[in-house]
C-alpha cells in the first residue's frame, strides 16, 4: 500500500499530539523540520532520491538534540539529516567488512553501530535493521509509513513505557506490567 502524503502527516500529527501530552520534554529536544535546503543536501550527498516517507519525517523534526535524554523508540534515536548523510558515508565506506548495503539509508541510531534503515534497493522501500557483526539484517516493516503506523498505534494505546533514567521508550511485550 502506497500512502498518500496526507496520511503519513496524519500519522505525525498523531504522534505529535501524544508526544504533548504524554512525553513533553522529549518532544522538546526534537529539533525542528529540515529546510528544503537540508534534504536537497542530503539527497546530493547521498547520490539517490530521498525517499518520500523520509523527506516527511525529516520535514516533521529534523532528529533529535543530543542533549535531551530519550528515545524516539526502544533504543532507536531519530538521526537528523545531517547525520543520516554522515553516517551512510561510513557505513558505505565500511560495506565489504561489515554487511551493509550501499542502497539502506539510516534513519535511527542507538549509537552502539546498529541503524534502522530504509532498503531502497527494494520496491516499496521497506524498513530493515542493521546490527554490526551480525549476518542477518531482517526487514521489520513493508515501508516506513507501515512501521510508523504500527508505533503510533502502540503509542496511542499505551504499549510503550519509557524508563526514566535512560529515556529508553519500550514496547511493553505481552505479560509484562505496564
Amino acid at each position: 500500500m502506497i500512502p498518500r502524503i496526507g496520511d503519513f502527516q496524519n500519522l505525525l500529527a498523531r504522534l505529535e499530539t501524544w508526544l504533548a501530552r504524554h512525553r513533553r520534554r522529549f518532544l522538546k529536544g526534537l529539533c525542528p523540520g529540515a529546510a528544503s535546503a537540508e534534504l536537497a543536501a542530503l539527497e546530493k550527498q547521498l547520490g539517490i532520491a530521498v525517499p518520500s516517507e523520509l523527506r516527511l519525517l525529516l520535514g516533521w523534526h529534523n532528529g533529535q538534540s543530543e542533549d535531551v535524554i530519550g528515545k524516539f523508540e526502544e533504543d532507536w534515536q531519530l538521526m537528523s539529516a545531517t547525520a543520516i548523510a554522515t553516517a551512510k558515508q561510513e557505513l558505505d565506506a565500511g560495506a565489504a567488512t561489515t554487511g551493509w548495503q550501499k542502497s539502506w539509508v539510516p534513519f535511527l541510531d542507538n549509537d552502539a553501530g546498529d541503524y534502522v534503515c530504509l532498503d531502497t534497493a527494494i520496491a516499496g522501500v521497506p524498513v530493515r535493521q542493521f546490527w554490526l557483526g551480525k549476518n542477518d539484517h531482517p526487514i521489520v516493516a513493508t515501508s516506513l509509513y507501515v512501521w510508523l503506523q504500527d508505533f503510533v498505534d502502540h503509542v496511542e494505546q499505551g504499549k510503550y513505557r519509557e524508563e526514566p533514567e535512560r529515556g529508553t521508550f519500550m514496547l511493553q511485550k505481552r505479560g509484562q506490567d505496564l
